[in-house]
């Protein structure tokens, strides 16, 4: 089944350019600083729903703010800015037929229909900023932003510069999972273990980003873990991480999930157990379609190299 990605790209774009104007036209005194996509719901295998979008001016969020809340608390908070745009029908159309193309074929493409998506309405968020720059609705330091819960897609919408400024907690996390991305597999390992044992905040890595890089690490983690299994007080955890270190099917589809991780160490390491993982036929073509895509368009220049030589190497 085709699907129109190119109209649904378009959609968002107008939609989000149309409420920045409107805004812009009804509020000339407040500056706006910014546009999001945002309050994304889906379901696999079913549905997938229009995401909201707030625009958001230094008044209306400072006035929002209150006495319970500081600006700064809700300036990158887009569910508490007082201007929203609701999907209309127009918008519930191109998710009905969003749906239609992701439950097609027994729900097999759900997941490649759901992240192209996500990467449509980032191209989306980025078209816009550059059309109401052009235009002149808005300053240079207006951004448009893609915001999941996550927080995953916010680096791909913006520059690295952007992330540092405006969100400093996801440009150390990208940082600390870059350096130890460096690391020897020994060491990487051992300074995952102790982050997944971290108490929450305390590092820039939480527990869970920890536990799955350490499944990225997949076998060679396994002597490691086995150990602290050993001496750990709660040892239910640490079994499972082994089972899903092991090598096999589970991590064949630990590491294709691995290549849509918002990690770009992640995505390597991914990219990387898979050129060695003897693959099903589905397998195989999961990991193809997710090559293909993550050496074309990979906001990390360094994920990109990477699939860039597995492709070379496994002729895909």
């Amino acid at each position: 089944m085709s699907f129109d990605w190119a109209g649904l790209e378009q959609a968002v774009q107008d939609q989000l350019t149309g409420f920045v104007r409107r805004m812009r036209a009804e509020h000339p005194d407040d500056r706006l600083y910014a546009a999001a996509v945002h309050a994304f719901y889906a379901e696999t295998g079913s549905v997938i729903a229009w995401p909201l979008v707030g625009v958001a001016g230094e008044r209306a969020v400072a006035s929002a703010a209150g006495d319970r809340f500081t600006p700064g608390e809700l300036r990158w908070s887009p569910a508490d800015w007082p201007w929203q745009l609701d999907p209309g029908p127009a918008e519930d159309a191109w998710a009905a037929r969003l749906e239609e193309a992701a439950t097609a074929d027994g729900g097999r493409r759900w997941e490649p229909v759901h992240a192209r998506y996500l990467r449509t309405v980032v191209k989306a968020c980025r078209a816009a900023r550059r059309e109401l720059l052009a235009e002149e609705t808005v300053g240079r330091e207006f951004l448009v932003v893609a915001m999941d819960e996550a927080r995953e897609l916010v680096p791909r919408t913006l520059t690295p510069a952007q992330v540092r400024r405006h969100f400093p907690e996801l440009d150390a996390k990208y940082r600390e999972t870059a350096r130890l991305a460096a690391l020897p597999v020994g060491r990487r390992t051992r300074e995952l273990i102790a982050l997944a044992e971290a108490p929450p905040g305390s590092a820039a890595l939480g527990r869970e980003q920890a536990t799955v890089l350490l499944r990225a690490v997949g076998a060679d983690a396994v002597p490691q873990v086995v150990e602290r299994l050993a001496h750990a007080r709660v040892k239910w955890p640490w079994a499972k991480l082994r089972s899903l270190c092991e090598t096999g099917p589970a991590e064949a589809d630990a590491a294709l999930d691995g290549l849509n991780s918002r990690w770009p160490a992640v995505r390597c390491h991914a990219l990387l157990i898979l050129e060695g993982v003897r693959l099903s036929r589905a397998r195989r073509e999961r990991f193809t379609a997710g090559l293909s895509r993550l050496c074309r368009e990979d906001p990390d220049a360094t994920v990109r190299e990477v699939a860039a030589g597995v492709a070379r190497r496994t002729g895909r």
